[in-house]
């Protein structure tokens, strides 16, 4: 064998070695770089609404949103320094995970939004970013689902967890707080209302005011409050969801 042509086909076979390491070095490059944009879509998605998201890759930036037809959720646990003192921080948090994670699923599946978890408060939304025209009525479902889910998830648990809800609808002010770390925030008198109608209500009790009541679908069933004092606002009248 030619010495030169020998050592021409090995320089030859080196090339194409050289050429698919290449290749396969930037086909892991590109996975690896596929698979950090999906992580980082999908942390967003965890934080964002779905819309906020489009607008922000398409757009750089997102700017706050009037939504005029919205309801309102808020919960908050009866009890939950005193009964949280008495676990261990892992324990607590692991609970209200399990909690809230399954507050999520039914929210999520009534097309409403968890817009945050305020240490054992949580705050959900319907009708933003997107409108939807049976905001109220999918809010109060989610609650009624979420109430059961705590009543049985209290028949096999060690812990025992109560909370009060409160629902309010009106118009909201939607949008990223932070340029650092991005926070989707809803701000207005509905979410004060709402919160003022968790805080006065009862133990695993649905409190509502008179305007969901009024937007209420005609299967839900209510009882009847006396008028209470809230703050800001006066004298109020609201109502207990049965189901």
């Amino acid at each position: 064998v030619d010495p030169r042509l020998a050592a021409e086909r090995e320089a030859a076979l080196d090339h194409r070695f050289a050429i698919v390491e290449n290749n396969l070095k930037l086909l892991e490059l590109k996975e690896s770089r596929e698979s950090e944009q999906e992580k980082s879509a999908k942390l967003l998605r965890n934080i964002l609404p779905e819309r906020v998201i489009r607008v922000l890759q398409r757009e750089g930036a997102s700017k706050p949103e009037l939504f005029d037809n919205v309801t309102v959720f808020f919960s908050d646990i009866v009890g939950f320094t005193r009964m949280s003192a008495e676990l261990t921080p892992e324990a607590v948090i692991a609970e209200l995970s399990d909690i809230f994670t399954q507050f999520d699923h039914i929210f999520t599946s009534h097309g409403c939004e968890r817009i945050k978890t305020i240490g054992d408060a949580y705050l959900a939304v319907c009708g933003l970013p997107e409108p939807r025209p049976e905001h109220c009525a999918n809010i109060l479902r989610s609650a009624l689902e979420a109430r059961a889910y705590l009543e049985r998830r209290n028949q096999d648990s060690p812990h025992q967890w109560r909370m009060r809800f409160g629902i309010h609808s009106g118009s909201v002010v939607g949008g990223i707080v932070g340029t650092e770390k991005y926070l989707y925030d809803i701000f207005g008198d509905t979410v004060n209302t709402a919160a003022r109608m968790e805080q006065l209500s009862e133990p695993m009790r649905i409190n509502v005011s008179e305007t969901v009541r009024n937007l209420a679908p005609a299967d839900c069933v209510f009882t009847p409050r006396p008028p209470q004092e809230v703050k800001g606002k006066g004298e109020m009248k609201m109502f207990f969801l049965d189901r």
